[in-house]
C-alpha cells in the first residue's frame, strides 16, 4: 500500500510541468506575502513609533537641559555683575570714609575760606557715603549669614568714624586711627570672603 502511494506521488510529480510548478510557487509566495506582509508592516510601524517616542523624549530632555543651562548662565552673568558692582561700591565707600577721617581733623588755624571748603567737602562726602551705604545694603541678602555679618561690620566701622573730641591729644588721634584701620580691614577681609564664595558659584554655574 505504501509502495503504491509512493508511486502515485512520483507519477504526480512527473506529470507536473514547469509552468505548473511556477504557478504553485507563485501561489505559495503570494500566500506567504499575504500573511507575512501585514505582520512586517505592523512590526515596522511599531518600531518607528517606539523610535519616534524615544526621539521625542530625548528632544524634551535636551530642551530642558538647554533651558536650565540658559537660566544658569543668565544668573551667573547677573551674579558676576553683582560682584563687580559690590566691589566697586564698597571700594568707593571705604575711600570716602577714610577721606572723612581726614576732613574731621583739619590742619589748625585754617583760613575761613578753607574751613568753608572743608565743611562743604564733609557734607558732600557724608551725602555720597550715605547713598553708597544704602546701595550696598540693598545688594545684600538678609537670609545669608555672611551678608548679615558684613552689615554688622559696616556698622562697626561707622561707629568708630566719629568727630574727634575737642583738644584731641596725639594719643587719642593715634588710637582713633588704629580703631578705624582695624574696622576697615575687617570689612575688607569679610568682603573678600563673600566675593570668593560668589565667584565659586559663578564658576559652577549655580542657580
Amino acid at each position: 500500500m505504501d509502495g503504491q502511494l509512493v508511486d502515485q506521488i512520483i507519477d504526480l510529480l512527473k506529470s507536473v510541468t514547469a509552468d505548473d510548478f511556477n504557478k504553485v510557487v507563485l501561489g505559495i509566495v503570494a500566500l506567504v506575502g499575504l500573511v507575512v506582509s501585514p505582520v512586517l508592516q505592523w512590526l515596522i510601524a511599531k518600531r518607528q513609533a517606539t523610535l519616534q517616542e524615544q526621539i521625542s523624549a530625548r528632544q524634551v530632555e535636551l530642551q530642558e537641559q538647554i533651558a536650565k543651562r540658559q537660566a544658569a548662565d543668565n544668573i551667573s552673568a547677573k551674579r558676576q555683575v553683582w560682584i563687580d558692582e559690590l566691589r566697586k561700591e564698597v571700594a568707593e565707600f571705604l575711600t570716602l570714609v577714610a577721606r572723612l577721617e581726614e576732613l574731621r581733623r583739619p590742619a589748625p588755624n585754617l583760613p575761613l575760606q578753607d574751613e568753608k571748603r572743608n565743611f562743604e567737602d564733609i557734607a558732600e562726602a557724608n551725602k555720597r557715603g550715605t547713598e553708597l551705604g544704602i546701595r550696598i545694603k540693598l545688594r545684600l541678602n538678609p537670609k545669608e549669614d555672611e551678608h548679615n555679618e558684613f552689615v554688622r561690620l559696616l556698622g562697626a566701622l561707622a561707629a568708630v568714624c566719629k568727630d574727634p573730641p575737642e583738644n584731641e591729644t596725639e594719643e587719642q588721634r593715634h588710637e582713633a586711627q588704629r580703631q578705624f584701620g582695624v574696622a576697615r580691614d575687617a570689612v575688607i577681609e569679610h568682603l573678600q570672603t563673600i566675593l570668593k564664595h560668589e565667584w565659586e558659584r559663578v564658576k559652577k554655574g549655580d542657580i
